[in-house]
Order: C-alpha cells, then structure tokens, then sequence
C-alpha cells in the first residue's frame, strides 16, 4: 500500500514536470534542437512513468515553478533575521546602487549589473536592488535572469510595483 501511494506521488511529480517541459516547449527563445530535446525529455519521462498528457487526474493545482518559488522565498536566507543589512553595509550598498544607476544612464548595463550585484550581497533585503538588476540585465537581453530577480523583488516587497511591470517588460 505505501508503495503504490509513494508511485502515486512520483507519477504527479513526474506529469508536473512534463507539464513544466510542455510549457517550455511554448517559448520563444529556443532554438530547434533546443525543442527537439525537450520533446525527447517529455517522451522519456512519459515512458518512464507510464504518464501521458490525458492523465489530468495527475495534474496538481499549482505550476510547478509556483510551487518551487514559494519554496525558494519560504527557505531562502531573506526570511532570515541575521540577513539584514548593519547600516555601514546598508551604505555602501546605496552607494554602489547609485553607481549601478550612473551605468545605466551611460548604457554600460554589465556594469551596472554587477554594482547591482554587490549591493545586494550588502542587503539582501532591498527588493529596489533585485528590480535595478533586472532592468540592467532586461538591456542585456538577459530575460531569465531579470524574470529571477523581479521574482526575488517581489518575494521582498509583494508591493513594489515597478518589480512587476518590469517583470512583464521581460516575460
């Protein structure tokens, strides 16, 4: 009986992530052999786990990536008191954001990216560093990573909503 509800719970796992792969498929941003080896993966999983995309009864009501982000801004190190800012960093942090934002005024966006970058490892907590970065790294054409830090800024500051314009500029 633990056996077949153990199988039960890797089958879901398994159509969730075929469900994730199917999604990725949709994406503008890969090229045919990129496609082809997703589909590869799909009917490996498939066969696999004797799964296929009729198995609704398998679906489970949140997207994997849903799920998996509020894992991540449940787990990560900002629900963490120790993680907040002494105010030498929180500084220096400004500073750096400030140089981030003169790079991005000059369109030197990996800078800027990178001031970002040490901000944040200054603050974790400042969601305007996550949304910055993500503007830099919008410019570069670097939508995952923008996507990510909109996510991350939003994790922050559910509020915020530049964070959420800019994630829509990079979806």
């Amino acid at each position: 009986r633990e056996e077949a509800g153990r199988m039960s719970v890797e089958k879901r796992l398994a159509f969730s992530i075929v469900q994730f792969l199917r999604d990725q498929t949709q994406s503008d941003t890969l090229n045919s052999d990129e496609q082809e080896s997703l589909e590869v993966a799909i009917q490996c999983m498939e066969t696999t786990f004797k799964i296929s995309s009729e198995d609704r009864h398998l679906a489970v009501p949140q997207p994997l990536t849903e799920i998996f982000l509020s894992s991540i801004f449940k787990n990560d190190n900002l629900s963490n008191p120790e993680t907040l800012a002494s105010p030498e960093d929180a500084e220096r942090a400004e500073q750096l954001k400030n140089e981030g934002n003169n790079h991005m005024k000059e369109e030197n966006y990996s800078s800027a990216v990178e001031c970002y970058t040490k901000a944040i490892e200054l603050d974790l907590k400042n969601a305007v560093y996550y949304c910055n970065r993500a503007a830099a790294h919008s410019k570069l054409g670097h939508y995952s990573e923008a996507t990510d830090d909109c996510e991350r800024a939003i994790g922050i500051d559910p509020t915020y909503s530049k964070a959420y314009g800019r994630m829509g500029l990079a979806l």
